[in-house]
């Protein structure tokens, strides 16, 4: 059985001055704690039906003697799932006893799926402003509707598990003045199965007219994220400026260009501390071209996990180029002549034939094959300037990032069943001592931009407003050349990542990364090196 302790904090000694009670989950298994922190002693009672409800008249209790100064009454994050534990139905009337005597609550987190969200709003109508309940599609009233009256005050909306469209759209139609909606289980697949929203059902749910007041909607989930049925959603709520999620898929792209000309940033979740392996679970290519295209308002694109194909990215007709203030995105498919076969043919005179002499008489092909060569060199410089120059036009970029650090130890693998079992019983310790030396590392992200001033990066000199650079993963080649060039013509240049301390472990000294961190500290002290991933390892 879980318990939880439930603590206070007040401004001043006295339990009259309490400003928050806070409900925490503990690890002990055994028995519930509550705890004041105003210097009076920690009660405890055992785990049990009689004992529970102790506690919950208890905790509303304090919430009630503090009544003039409790704001705010909240579950702590780690409470584990039910959250029906501390507030089960068979307490439903303590707390409907409590609401209703706390004029200045503006915050709560509620964990009782059994509660009556209509009910509990009227009780707290005109004071609340932010809630946090379960999936609401648990929280129907008895007559199967949601609510039953419009509530102005609440601004602030999140639903702790899955929910279902017929929540979603009596929130936007009956909450007139809701801001941000949270969605941080997605949306109940079961349910679709047998009751799919059609664009009639919604108009009928919203009464014909579409919620004008929600500005923020975060979807928190990505296994649960239904694109079709988001999209009758958002064709409600043509006023959104901020949409976040775990994962941006192409069609929610289309989706949000379509309905939500006025959105202003679109910013995908980071679940994976910036270390996100795009060859191993690759987004699809140009998914963030339609925001591009259709959000004229649009100030911050945070996708750096997401790709734009070079080609793509020259011939798209940016609505936003001077508003966009934050660019994080990989742009690919700017291959170089490393691997083309036939820069090995002009390099090595070899025509295809196993013997010969070197020279145009012995080797008809080869003029050719220089034509052909200096044609892709010309062809790919005229590609890496045509993408400075879509870049250089974002004139107000505060950020710009190219790149992620995505990392991870990597152990050859001789595909035995003895090295799998090995692999699998080892711990990420263990791993680290497999090498003698140093782990071995994925290499740089394939086909970004090089990144030096004679392929054109120099056109980006109009970036007079940027603050952040980043460039971790790409296969830059910056010379001391290019990091003067940085440090003069970015005067507001406050940090950079791509050549900072490696904080991986025990990766092998590059020397020529160290020489250009501590040569670009030399010229510009004042920007910061760092990294964007928030690294496991250290």
């Amino acid at each position: 059985m879980a318990w939880a302790a439930i603590s206070s904090s007040n401004t001043s000694p006295g339990w009259g001055q309490l400003c928050s009670l806070r409900v925490t989950h503990s690890p002990n298994n055994n028995y519930l704690t509550l705890t004041v922190h105003s210097g009076r002693s920690t009660g405890e009672t055992g785990y049990g039906s009689e004992e529970q409800m102790a506690l919950v008249q208890a905790v509303w209790k304090l919430a009630q003697q503090n009544s003039k100064t409790l704001t705010t009454f909240r579950l702590d994050q780690s409470f584990a799932k039910p959250r029906i534990l501390l507030l089960s139905s068979d307490t439903t009337e303590a707390m409907y006893n409590a609401l209703k005597n706390l004029p200045n609550l503006t915050e709560l987190e509620i964990a009782n799926a059994s509660a009556d969200l209509d009910k509990v709003l009227e009780l707290t109508s005109p004071h609340l402003e932010c809630l946090r309940a379960p999936g609401l599609f648990q929280m129907m009233g008895t007559d199967g509707q949601l609510l039953h009256g419009t509530y102005r005050n609440i601004r602030e909306v999140e639903l702790l598990d899955e929910t279902d469209t017929r929540a979603v759209f009596s929130l936007l139609r009956y909450l007139p003045n809701l801001e941000s909606l949270s969605l941080s289980e997605g949306f109940d697949q079961e349910f679709f199965q047998n009751d799919e929203v059609e664009t009639m059902e919604a108009r009928t749910r919203m009464d014909n007219t579409p919620n004008r007041s929600l500005h923020k909607l975060r979807l928190f989930n990505a296994r649960f994220q239904d694109t079709r049925i988001m999209a009758i959603i958002l064709a409600w709520i043509p006023e959104l400026r901020e949409f976040s999620c775990e994962l941006l898929k192409a069609d929610m792209s289309k989706a949000l260009a379509e309905h939500c000309e006025h959105l202003e940033i679109v910013r995908e979740l980071d679940s994976f501390g910036g270390r996100y392996d795009a060859r191993t679970n690759p987004r699809p290519i140009d998914t963030v071209l339609p925001l591009l295209r259709g959000c004229p308002s649009l100030k911050v694109l945070d996708t750096v996990t997401h790709r734009v194909l070079g080609d793509s990215f020259v011939n798209c007709e940016i609505a936003c180029l001077e508003r966009l203030e934050t660019f994080r995105c990989q742009i690919v498919g700017m291959y170089w002549l490393d691997n083309c076969p036939v820069v090995h043919r002009v390099l090595t005179g070899y025509n295809g034939d196993d013997e010969g002499v070197e020279g145009s008489d012995q080797w008809p092909g080869l003029e050719a094959d220089k034509k052909e060569f200096f044609d892709l060199v010309d062809r790919n410089l005229k590609r890496y300037r045509e993408v400075y120059k879509q870049l250089s036009k974002m004139t107000q970029l505060r950020v710009l990032e190219l790149g992620q650090e995505y990392r991870t130890v990597y152990e050859p693998y001789d595909g035995s069943e003895g090295d799998r079992i090995a692999r699998e019983i080892h711990s990420f310790e263990d791993e680290l001592n497999v090498h003698p030396e140093y782990n071995w590392y994925r290499e740089p992200i394939e086909d970004t931009l090089t990144l030096t001033l004679g392929s054109g990066f120099d056109q980006l000199e109009a970036l007079k407003e940027l603050e952040v650079f980043g460039f971790e993963g790409t296969d830059h080649q910056f010379e001391k050349a290019d990091l003067e060039w940085m440090a003069e013509k970015w005067p507001k240049l406050k940090v950079m990542r791509g050549i900072h301390e490696d904080v991986l472990p025990r990766v092998a000294p590059d020397a020529n990364r160290t020489e250009l961190r501590e040569y670009m500290q030399l010229l510009r002290p004042d920007v910061v090196h760092e990294t964007l991933s928030k690294s496991f390892y250290v």
